[in-house]
């Protein structure tokens, strides 16, 4: 599946579906029929919502016919279901661009995309929701890595000629103060000028995707 093409909520959606555990529930106890049968109508219900916060309140549900404890196959079912909630999850949190494509645009999302990966594996569901998370990982592993931003060709020169410039006039006057004083001043200019251009990856996405840009 293309994790990060257009339109990637409705795929994400339709790949989620098909990743659901359909059992005969009369073969499961009553207990674990009433169990799967909650479980299984929140997570279709999130999965049929969009783009909202129904995955988050589907985990819950799952979470707690979890928490109530029954025969093992079902609590395998669920647990799958829970990986399958927790996936859609990732699409709540993170932000979407105008074509629909999903994108970690600060550190929140990172941070909450992280945990919701470590969840996913930590549940041992099925292999293909193993390989979304470790997918995600490699995703959330780009979103954080810094990236130089080209500047404007106006801001550049500025600083290229303050560092030029600001030594030189200490030693057309033959003022050591001012030498020094320029290189500084040089120094600290080409500081801020790589530190203004250096940027997180998400926030370059975030920029791109919605006109602005995130620390």
């Amino acid at each position: 599946m293309a994790v990060n093409g257009p339109n990637e909520w409705s795929e994400l959606r339709e790949w989620l579906l098909a990743r659901i555990m359909h059992v005969d529930l009369t073969e499961f106890a009553d207990p674990d029929r009433v169990r799967l049968a909650r479980a299984l109508t929140a997570v279709l219900s999130a999965l049929n919502a969009g783009h909202d916060d129904e995955a988050h309140r589907a985990a819950a549900v799952v979470r707690g016919e979890l928490e109530r404890g029954g025969a093992p196959r079902a609590d395998d079912v669920l647990r799958t279901h829970l990986a399958i909630v927790l996936a859609a999850r990732t699409a709540e949190v993170r932000g979407v661009t105008g074509t629909g494509a999903l994108v970690v645009t600060d550190a929140r999302q990172w941070a909450e995309c992280r945990a919701l990966a470590d969840g996913i594996e930590a549940l041992s569901p099925h292999p293909e929701l193993l390989g979304f998370a470790a997918d995600l990982r490699r995703r959330l592993d780009r979103a954080r890595r810094w990236r130089w931003v080209e500047p404007d060709v106006g801001t550049a020169a500025v600083v290229g000629l303050a560092v030029l410039v600001l030594p030189f006039v200490g030693g057309a006057i033959g003022d050591p103060a001012v030498t020094a004083a320029g290189v500084l001043v040089g120094g600290a200019l080409v500081f801020g000028f790589v530190v203004a251009h250096r940027k997180r990856q998400w926030s370059v996405d975030a920029d791109a995707a919605f006109g602005r840009g995130r620390v």
